[in-house]
């Protein structure tokens, strides 16, 4: 019996034309499904009961010292459930049914100006090199091109020099790297990060930004950059909401801006009401309440009784 993984590398990624990136998420899915079985899991486990079975471990059981988020089990599910669908078309097996799952909606948060000022900051004293380059260039111009145009990581880093005119400066990042593959979109940048990006331009197919280490360390490695400035950590993605926000929150069309075909999708989940407000709170609204007062004595916060 042919596995689950065979079945994503040999049929599912190429008939669905998916990206490398998106073929390690369905590979990490299998990991935890494989944990869950104690073998490589065959395409006769993706049936109902087995299925619900993980899925109820899989919420409960800590990986790499934490449980994970209701998202990170729906993604499993929606994973599976496409490899099974596609089995079952295939006649392979049947088709499967799983009870309903329901994503958990965040409130989107991104980095502040001034945490992304820090960032760059710190970012131009790195040492060492990133992808042959000098770090102290490599990380200060991705942060501040995420800032500015809003990117994608993916696209940030196939992003290669003859899509980078410095002397109208703006970037295209091309349909084909971007998410959807439907559009190239062009963005502009600062004079400032022009003449960053001048002292490090190479051929024109050269990448801007090449990453030579393990896809997943470019995580990390942002993470200590963040415990260095005294940020919060929020991922590359962190950058995108941050750009979207400040631009919807100055009169510009954030949807436009990160090119959603939904002004829903870009509210629900990239504006950050701490910098795009959308109204008076009910706090500022409701009539104030006649609180008698401040105690007559005690420790703050005790209650004096007559």
């Amino acid at each position: 019996m042919q596995t689950i993984r065979e079945l994503l590398d040999e049929r599912y990624a190429p008939l669905h034309n998916l990206s490398a990136r998106t073929v390690r998420l369905y590979g990490h899915s299998l990991d935890r499904f494989r944990d869950f079985l104690g073998r490589e899991p065959l395409i006769s486990d993706l049936e109902d009961l087995t299925l619900s079975k993980f899925l109820r471990w899989r919420a409960v059981t800590p990986h790499r010292g934490r449980i994970p988020s209701t998202n990170s089990v729906i993604k499993d599910r929606t994973q599976l459930l496409a490899l099974a669908n596609h089995a079952a078309k295939k006649r392979l097996i049947e088709f499967v049914t799983l009870a309903k799952a329901r994503p958990v909606e965040r409130t989107p948060r991104g980095y502040s100006s001034a945490d992304v000022a820090a960032l760059i900051r710190v970012a131009r004293t790195r040492e060492g090199r990133t992808g042959g380059l000098p770090s102290r260039w490599w990380w200060p111009t991705i942060i501040y091109a995420g800032w500015l145009t809003a990117g994608r990581l993916g696209e940030m880093l196939a992003l290669r020099w003859r899509c980078v005119d410095l002397e109208a400066r703006t970037v295209t990042y091309l349909a084909e790297t971007r998410k959807g593959h439907t559009r190239d979109v062009v963005r502009s940048i600062t004079p400032e990060l022009a003449a960053w990006l001048a002292e490090g331009r190479r051929s024109p197919d050269d990448l801007v930004w090449p990453w030579d280490r393990l896809p997943t360390s470019i995580w990390s490695s942002l993470k200590l950059l963040c415990r260095r400035a005294g940020v919060n950590y929020r991922g590359f993605h962190g950058l995108r909401k941050a750009s979207a926000s400040y631009y919807q929150a100055a009169g510009g069309s954030a949807t436009q801006l990160l090119d959603h075909d939904r002004p829903s999708t870009t509210r629900k989940s990239y504006l950050d009401p701490s910098i795009v407000r959308e109204g008076p709170t009910a706090a500022e609204l409701l009539p104030r309440l006649d609180l008698g007062g401040e105690p007559d004595a005690g420790e703050p916060g005790t209650v004096v009784l007559d």
